[in-house]
């Protein structure tokens, strides 16, 4: 009976390690800063409800003129997405999440009626429901500005 309790409990203990293991949200925060990843100037934190982590900031994709953040938020396990356009980038928006256990951790939507979704690792892009959208990252996907 304390042999089978033994292995009972390693093989809870186990598991448990094996769960603090698991990766949550973007790999690419995990890779070290360089100059590119700080966020413009102009994309002033005060009076938006975002509580980036300093220094969190990664740049992931420039296309057609926009660039692409994603960040880590001080809530925990919160994600954000900038979106900040190169030469308007006063006009930059963003959004963050909540914990990111989903496929699409968060979209961000413009007056233009574009989107850019933040999404995890290893998404299956290829499926019907992400129809549409062009992946410009492993983990940032784009909706075209809407000619209406």
């Amino acid at each position: 009976m304390k042999c089978r309790a033994a292995v009972v409990l390693v093989l809870v203990a186990a598991l448990g390690l094996a769960g603090c293991s698991t990766q949550a949200g973007p790999r690419v925060l995990n890779r070290e800063a360089t100059a590119e990843d700080k966020l413009p100037d102009s994309v002033g934190l005060s009076g938006v409800d975002l509580e980036v982590e300093p220094g969190s900031a990664r740049l992931v994709a420039t296309h057609d003129d926009v660039k692409y953040y994603v960040a880590k938020s001080k809530t925990g396990g919160a994600y954000c997405l900038f979106v900040v356009p190169v030469g308007l980038p006063e006009r930059w928006r963003a959004g963050c999440s909540g914990p990111g256990t989903s496929e699409r951790i968060v979209t961000v939507s413009g007056a233009d009626r574009s989107e850019a979704t933040l999404i995890n690792d290893g998404v299956d892009t290829n499926r019907p429901e992400f129809q549409g959208l062009t992946k410009i990252h492993d983990n940032v996907l784009i909706s075209e500005p809407s000619p209406y």
